[in-house]
């Protein structure tokens, strides 16, 4: 039997922020998750920087072992290049949540949800503790630990 190479092709918006008390920026966005196998798939995504302009990115999965564990990679044009970030996670149903590090101490979580006809995917930046003693003194409050930097939510077309 062939590979799986079924594609589901969506639109939806896509939220983005930088810092932790930004407010988030909306705007419009689409995906398209490919089937790759019984385990893996592709989610390949568009979404638009409020300065920057229109982005770009792909996240690959890997199939599932008997535990649940994961392999993935994350691509995108202005949160992860010119390399791919290795991810690690856990796959239960139709909910991925994946994890790398940056930067030695920084992180980046990603969880996705995949369903017939939609998707969602929660990217979130995880600020060490370390970074906390040279943040500006005078600058916003932050705490070490995971926050949204991109929160998407696509849907199928209604068929005509």
């Amino acid at each position: 039997m062939a590979p799986d190479t079924r594609a589901l092709d969506l639109t939806g918006t896509c939220a983005f922020r930088l810092m932790p008390h930004d407010p988030l920026a909306e705007g419009p966005s689409s995906a398209a998750v490919t089937a790759v196998g019984e385990q893996g798939f592709t989610l390949h995504y568009t979404w638009v920087h409020p300065t920057d302009g229109a982005q770009r990115g792909v996240v690959l999965v890997g199939g599932t072992g008997d535990d649940g564990a994961v392999e993935g990679a994350l691509f995108d044009t202005w949160h992860q290049q010119p390399g791919l970030m290795p991810l690690s996670g856990r796959r239960s149903g139709d909910r991925v949540e994946l994890a790398g590090t940056y930067m030695e101490e920084w992180g980046w979580m990603v969880a996705i949800e995949l369903a017939d006809d939609a998707a969602t995917m929660t990217m979130c930046n995880v600020v060490p503790e370390s970074a906390l003693a040279t943040a500006p003194p005078d600058g916003p409050s932050m705490s070490a630990g995971p926050y949204d930097v991109m929160v998407a939510s696509w849907q199928a077309s209604p068929s005509t």
